[in-house]
């Protein structure tokens, strides 16, 4: 028996992978990730088979192995290259975004992408597109309660033909033909390591460039370069706003740019402003293919938030109010910033960082003290790194007389004026022995997102 095995490290995308798969009655997923979480408790309670912790499980060669980039060395994805090798046989393997890649082949596919904002702006697009006849599927890394608390949809009238792509992709083999392009796939498409190229896309919509990812793109030319290279394969348009064309100004010269004019639009959950960028971006793309009707905007002021963006998690015993954010770059801690003064004007806005990534934050440094100067209070917890090998990164060579990251981190903090803790009791406390004239706000692209959410269990309410 031939098993579709996803690895990952700690990744929304794989895991509502996992998800649809299980939906469109496949019966053999093995899901593998590095750490316990939401996500795989999720998983285990659908009766999927989890196994946590890399190197457990010895893949065959008939296996189909999916696995994120954080996974590339996993022992998992290793010992299926090497039964390659041994066996000179066919294994399906590819990473998340090569898949995403084959799936798009087969649908009219629509790419969200931009710095800031995918998730949101992926899940409007996809909430909005559900009841259009010809919707088929809609992928982001963002669990979303509209959705039933998954990072997908699935257009239930279109199961048997979607189940179908997925077994010409894993077998070369289909049950019936397959009528190419004729459902709509809204993807949330990422530009670390040009990953969005892999995607056969035929329309796309852009709100903003923010230089990011310098682990690999070196400059902030060549990262605008890869969404240059984006549009000259795009088979279709590009929407963005007058404000994106006037911070970029070379994109004008491309044909398939097309400008949109930005409209506020009112919602019951979410309260900050550039929201009204994302929701015209989402209605003039969706309003100009041809195989769809024009959105009923009405439908949007029901809209709840994304879990990890702005999320409200509650009250704590002493009526602090509570929020989490997946926001890593400087930009999105301002935007927090704004939005909860906005919110909560009389409130003390106290924020919680776990950074994501060590290049980035040192990359940005000034930008971050920046952003985080509007706060009253700022507490550091350690760096989460991700993809970055920490034992081996040479601090020394970058800033002098400096050997360890902690060490790093603490002389970071200190020359912000920021509190620094290595301790979760720390964050907790800081938490718990707030009262009701704070509201916090969690930043963190890592890890620290779950312990606390499940630690202290805040009790919900309407805000």
């Amino acid at each position: 028996m031939w098993n579709i095995v996803l690895v990952w490290a700690w990744w929304t995308g794989m895991s509502g992978v996992a998800g649809i798969l299980h939906e469109l009655w496949f019966t053999n997923i093995i899901c593998i990730d590095n750490n316990q979480s939401q996500l795989t408790d999720n998983l285990q309670k659908k009766g999927l088979k989890v196994i946590i912790g890399h190197g457990n499980y010895q893949p065959k060669i008939d296996d189909a192995i999916i696995y994120s980039e954080a996974a590339v060395n996993s022992p998992e994805v290793i010992w299926a290259r090497e039964l390659i090798s041994q066996e000179q046989k066919m294994i399906l393997i590819m990473n998340y975004f090569q898949f995403l890649g084959e799936l798009s082949k087969y649908f009219t596919t629509i790419g969200i992408t931009w710095t800031n904002g995918k998730s949101s702006t992926t899940a409007l697009t996809i909430y909005w597109a559900k009841d259009i006849p010809n919707f088929g599927l809609g992928i982001l890394w963002a669990l979303t309660p509209d959705f039933n608390n998954q990072s997908y949809l699935i257009n239930s009238n279109h199961k048997s033909e979607i189940k179908n792509i997925f077994t010409k992709i894993f077998t070369g083999k289909t049950p019936t033909p397959i009528d190419h392009k004729k459902l709509l796939f809204i993807v949330e498409a990422c530009e670390y390591k040009r990953h969005f190229l892999n995607l056969d896309l035929d329309y796309a919509a852009i709100t903003n460039i923010e230089y990011d990812h310098a682990d690999y793109y070196k400059t902030f030319d060549d990262y605008k370069n890869a969404f240059k290279e984006m549009l000259t394969k795009l088979k279709q348009k590009c929407f963005v706003t007058k404000w994106f064309l006037e911070k970029n100004p070379e994109f004008k010269f491309f044909k398939n740019i097309i400008e949109t004019p930005e409209t506020e639009y009112k919602f019951d959950y979410i309260f900050w402003p550039h929201t009204n960028k994302n929701s015209s971006l989402t209605l003039a793309l969706l309003s100009n293919i041809k195989k769809s009707n024009v959105p009923n905007t009405n439908v949007l002021k029901s809209f709840k938030w994304l879990r990890r963006r702005l999320e409200y998690l509650g009250k704590t015993q002493n009526w602090t109010q509570l929020f989490s954010d997946y926001g890593h770059m400087a930009s999105s801690i301002k935007i927090g910033f704004e939005a909860l003064k906005n919110k909560f004007p009389d409130k003390k806005i106290t924020a919680i960082f776990q950074p994501h990534q060590i290049n980035r934050i040192f990359t940005w440094r000034d930008d971050f003290v920046q952003s985080f100067k509007w706060y009253d209070e700022i507490f550091i917890y350690d760096i989460y790194a991700a993809r970055e090998d920490v034992a081996h990164f040479d601090f020394s060579k970058r800033w002098e007389n400096i050997h360890s990251l902690t060490e790093l981190w603490k002389i970071f903090a200190k020359a912000c004026w920021w509190t620094y803790t290595d301790k979760r009791s720390d964050i907790e406390n800081i938490i718990n022995n707030s009262d009701s004239n704070h509201v916090i706000a969690i930043f963190s692209a890592g890890d620290i997102d779950y312990e606390i959410r499940t630690k202290l269990s805040p009790t919900k309410t309407i805000i």
